[in-house]
């Protein structure tokens, strides 16, 4: 018989009680009659073994466990049977007791299961976490009412997507805090650039939702070489689409900025400005299908990893081109310009990390592997274009609100720029945590759990309004503080000051919204979603903000208050729409 490979495994050794074995043995018995009632017999087995593999680990570590690493070596040995055959364990650890032998067992024992056994030993390394992490646990699971193991498995996912989602716009927020040093004129013409150019964007932002809800779908039927395959038709759809976009907004921005003001020297610096955001384009549309992706497969650290490569090359270059320039070269500071050109080569950079990660993670899954077909690009369309459409009606209400605000001064449309930033910045770790939410109802309705599919949403609002309730009260007490990082006239602070407020104190409910309407897209209800965004703001919001301000001569604090009403609005009917149950009959090729 030829050498067997040995794995190498690093577990914890404690004394469990009989209570805790009790409570895993449940916990096991649970996991199995879930795969046995919705997981497809082909499934990947590797998928299998990891989840039952960390809900062992995660019991254990609930239970007190505390983590004292020892090495054991495991070699797969095959006996005479057909049907696989027994592990053989060196501790190699002094002072291990035989309790403590049994729990380690355990926790890799579904990784080296007879049934499920690999042909070739697959080298496995199990870490875990001490009792600090698991008591932070237990505080969130007690403080919102959700069973610890789904907050360890939601935070899991959700965390490296939210804080991918919050440094976003730190791009922008990079940008205003850069160029807020060059006046008020600048500020405004940033925000308004900005703006336009997510507009351009929006268009290309639904296929983020639409890859995460079929590759997630796929991973969960164990479709394995398949789930990579909407990635490959979302970056053929965003090249075919994203290029002319760049191309006409470049051309065109000097039509298109004094169409939202006409002020002359905030258009002296936003032509350029929008110029030089629109060459990224289409690196945005492929960063948002990688997003999308990763975030399916349960990979969002390669999203987050990346990111901060991405705004560590945005900050250092916009800072030199904005106000020091490289004389070398013979460039001189740029200003708001330097701004966006290093904010678009930064994107660019993201796009190349991201492809190199997906020859690297993917291959196996089909990326550039698998030819998309024409029912993946069909399908894909079909769940982008409500999301595409409602992106850019959004962006759109966004120019709208600009251009009923600029009625009021610069130093208003200066301030809201601030405002929607750092909304942004609060709402987008939401967003993150509802794609967290889609992602993980998608996989268990790819299992067939319609119920667990139907919770995920719920326990993740929950976490999320408590997390971000803290940054929230940050910016309802000391909204000055926040400001002055962006803003340099007293006068524009004071006008942003109660509308900051009123954000930091609504946030919760955007929270519910936000997860409540990202889990629709996650399990691929797009049409409704676009539905209700689109009439809320368009039917509602945007003719109310215009008949305050040009009928009844109202401030910008009312409009925002407005804004906030809209979206409380909105939250509570896509809340609806999920408890209803409608969006567990769509079926995705």
């Amino acid at each position: 018989m030829p050498p067997q490979t040995p794995v190498v495994v690093v577990v914890a050794t404690s004394t469990t009680s009989n209570t805790s074995a009790r409570h895993r043995a449940s916990t096991n018995a649970r996991a199995n009659a879930r795969r046995q009632r919705g997981t497809p017999r082909d499934a990947s087995a590797l998928t299998r073994r990891f989840e039952s593999a960390s809900a062992t680990r995660r019991s254990n570590a609930r239970d007190g466990v505390r983590a004292r690493s020892s090495t054991v070596t495991v070699t797969p040995e095959r006996d005479g049977g057909g049907d696989g055959g027994e592990n053989r364990r060196t501790d190699e650890s002094a002072g291990a007791s035989t309790s403590a032998s049994s729990a380690s067992a355990s926790a890799f024992a579904p990784l080296a299961s007879s049934e499920e056994a690999p042909t070739t030993p697959i080298p496995a390394v199990v870490v875990v976490n001490d009792g600090i992490v698991e008591r932070r646990m237990r505080v969130i699971s007690n403080l919102v009412g959700v069973p610890s193991d789904r907050v360890d498995k939601v935070l899991n996912q959700a965390l490296p997507v939210m804080g991918g989602m919050a440094s976003q716009n730190v791009l922008n927020l990079a940008d205003a805090a850069m160029v807020g040093r060059l006046g008020t004129a600048s500020v405004a013409a940033v925000g308004l650039g900005s703006t336009m150019n997510f507009q351009c964007q929006a268009a290309l932002q639904g296929v983020a939702s639409g890859v995460q809800a079929m590759a997630a779908r796929r991973m969960g039927e164990g479709r394995m070489k398949e789930v990579a395959s909407p990635l490959n038709a979302a970056l053929i759809l965003v090249c075919v689409m994203g290029l002319p976009l760049a191309i006409l907004a470049f051309r065109y921005a000097d039509v298109l900025v004094p169409l939202y003001t006409s002020d002359a020297s905030v258009i002296a610096e936003a032509v350029p400005y929008l110029r030089a955001r629109v060459l990224a384009v289409p690196a945005v549309g492929m960063n948002f299908a990688f997003r999308g992706f990763w975030n399916a497969i349960q990979q969002p650290q390669v999203y987050m990893n990346t990111l901060i490569v991405m705004h560590t090359i945005n900050f250092s270059l916009s800072l030199i081109l904005t106000f020091f320039g490289v004389p070398a070269l013979g460039i001189p500071p740029l200003g708001a310009l330097g701004a966006g050109l290093g904010t678009s080569f930064s994107i660019w950079c993201g796009t190349a990390m991201y492809a190199y990660q997906g020859v690297k993670r993917a291959s196996t899954l089909g990326f550039l592997q698998a030819r998309p077909t024409l029912t993946d690009l069909k399908v894909l369309a079909t769940q982008a274009l409500p999301t595409s459409v409602t992106n850019l009606l959004y962006a759109s209400g966004m120019m709208a609100l600009y251009s009923i605000v600029g009625k009021l001064g610069t130093t208003e449309v200066a301030a809201v720029n601030v405002l929607i930033n750092l909304m942004l910045f609060l709402i987008l770790p939401c967003m993150g945590m509802g794609l967290a939410a889609g992602a993980l109802s998608g996989r268990a309705l790819g299992r067939g759990d319609i119920e667990d599919a139907r919770q995920w949403p719920w326990d993740v609002a929950k976490i999320t309004a408590v997390l971000m309730s803290a940054l929230g009260v940050v910016l309802a007490l000391s909204p000055r503080v926040v400001l002055s990082v962006f803003l340099t006239d007293p006068s524009a602070v004071e006008v942003a000051v109660t509308p900051l407020r009123m954000t930091g104190l609504t946030v919760c409910g955007d929270a519910v919204s936000l997860t409540m309407q990202n889990a629709l897209l996650g399990v691929g209800d797009a049409k409704r979603v676009a539905l209700v965004s689109i009439l809320s703001q368009w039917a509602l919001f945007l003719p109310s903000a215009w008949l305050a301000v040009t009928v009844f001569n109202s401030n910008l604090t009312t409009v925002w208050a407005l804004y906030v009403t809209y979206r409380f609005f909105q939250g509570v009917v896509y809340a609806r729409i999920w408890r209803g149950g409608a969006w567990s009959k769509i079926h995705l090729a």
